[in-house]
């Protein structure tokens, strides 16, 4: 715990069973396998992304008394959680406002790590660069799109990792990051490098993934591409950087995710409760 905020679990690997024979055999493959059987426990969850907390426009607090209002004790946030990277007093803050008891996982932006002393300072609160964790049949994979010398891209150790990761037997595969691979912005996100980019949504596809939530252009936007959705969510500070946009109808929103029968519905809302958007995602 630190400032009453639980921090985001190790990272999961892939577990490597020896060769073995008869029964130890099958319960080695049943424990591989068991994603596919397990219960999930986690019924909502909320999804915010570009807080900028320590902008004059953040509307963090906000997000925090609705998610309290409605009893939602895990948040995902998909980057630019701070507004000055490195200040450690904005990481405080961030941490201070989330609260005791909360869950809070964090794919990091470009104004949470932009260059290797803000990294370094992200570390001292998440120890990870990037992770997965996994509830009942569905793994959650948190990426990383601001490691300093593979900005704008994931790449590396990173790569490798995700390409282990996604090979586990889950049934429902969600991607988080703060860079969209298919920005609202052209050369706004993972668009930089296109080849790059194209080859990490062909292994998304490959692999059998669901759902993939990005930040970063402080617009609302839902998509689908092969089969994957594709969802941009809306900034909550810091919006004084998007003045271009004028359409403020798109900004200060969140979005909530539900456990159904048939798989995950979600609702998008703005913080006057109105209803933006509302998808599923089912098998």
């Amino acid at each position: 715990m630190i400032h009453g905020v639980k921090l985001p679990v190790r990272k999961i690997k892939n577990k490597i069973f020896p060769r073995r024979s008869g029964i130890a055999g099958l319960i080695a493959l049943f424990l591989f396998l068991c994603p596919l059987f397990a219960q999930a426990e986690l019924t909502s969850f909320a999804i915010i992304s570009d807080t900028h907390t320590g902008s004059e426009d953040s509307v963090y607090p906000a997000f925090i008394r609705i998610v309290e209002e409605q009893n939602i004790e895990v948040i995902i946030h998909t980057g630019d959680a701070i507004h000055n990277p490195g200040r450690s007093s904005q990481w405080k803050r961030f941490l201070e406002i989330t609260g005791p008891g909360r869950i809070l996982h964090l794919a990091p932006g470009n104004h949470d790590i932009q260059d290797k002393r803000s990294l370094a300072v992200y570390l001292k609160f998440f120890p990870e660069l990037y992770y997965s964790f996994s509830d009942g049949d569905t793994l959650f994979v948190m990426l990383n799109t601001e490691i300093p010398g593979e900005e704008g891209m994931i790449a590396g150790e990173q790569l490798a990792w995700l390409k282990t990761e996604l090979e586990r037997p889950f049934q429902y595969k969600f991607v988080f990051l703060h860079r969209s691979l298919f920005p609202i912005v052209s050369l706004h996100g993972l668009d930089q490098y296109k080849t790059a980019r194209d080859e990490l949504h062909q292994l998304f596809v490959q692999k059998g993934v669901s759902l993939v939530v990005s930040g970063h252009d402080h617009l609302y936007k839902r998509f689908m591409k092969e089969g994957i959705i594709y969802v941009i969510a809306a900034g909550s500070g810091g919006q004084s950087q998007f003045s271009a946009f004028t359409d403020t109808a798109y900004y200060f929103r969140y979005i909530v995710g539900t456990r159904t029968g048939k798989g995950y519905s979600f609702i998008v809302r703005d913080m006057q409760g109105g209803t933006g958007d509302e998808f599923s995602v089912t098998r």
